[in-house]
Order: structure tokens, then sequence, then C-alpha cells
């Protein structure tokens, strides 16, 4: 059961994160969760990254719309955009 409402949850976040132009998304992310882990991969094409999460160690595929910044551990610039992300960075949050 458990495993069900994390997969549910993670679908949630994934729909929240890729509709955020659309206006109804846009509303339900307001109660956005919190992404903290590594980056995997990233993906510029279609504007995706894959972050392995730190508390359970599932890999999320997260779609980052233009103009969004991303909460990193760099001290030098925490927030970055997507095409100056490195694979092994550090993800703490989303912010637009």
């Amino acid at each position: 059961m458990k495993k069900i409402q994390r997969t549910a949850l993670g679908l949630a976040l994934l729909a929240a994160l890729a509709g955020g132009g659309i206006n109804a998304s846009a509303k339900s992310s307001t109660r956005q969760r919190a992404l903290r882990g590594v980056v995997q991969s990233i993906d510029l094409r279609t504007r995706t990254v894959e972050v392995r999460e730190q508390e359970t160690g599932r890999v999320v595929a997260v779609r980052v719309p233009e103009g969004t910044l991303l909460r990193t551990n760099s001290t030098n610039q925490p927030l970055m955009q997507l095409e100056r992300l490195i694979i092994g960075m550090k993800l703490s949050a989303v912010v637009e």
C-alpha cells in the first residue's frame, strides 16, 4: 500500500511540473513536494532531468519548463538554468 502511495505521489509531482504552463496545473502546483536528490542524466532536447531522490533512492524524471531556475548545491551560483547543470550535482528544489 505504501509503495502505491509513493508511486502516485511521484506521478502527481511529475504531472504538476510537466504542466506548469497550464493554468489548471499551476493552481495544483502550489502544494509541490520538495525534490531533493542527485542529477543522474540531463536531456536538453526534451528539457528533462532524471534525479535520484535521497530519501527513497528512486529515479524521477522531471520536465523543466523554459525559464525555470533550479536550486543546486553550488556555492557560487545556487540558482541555475537547466543548461548549466552537471551530472552528479545535487538539486534541492525547483524555483520559478
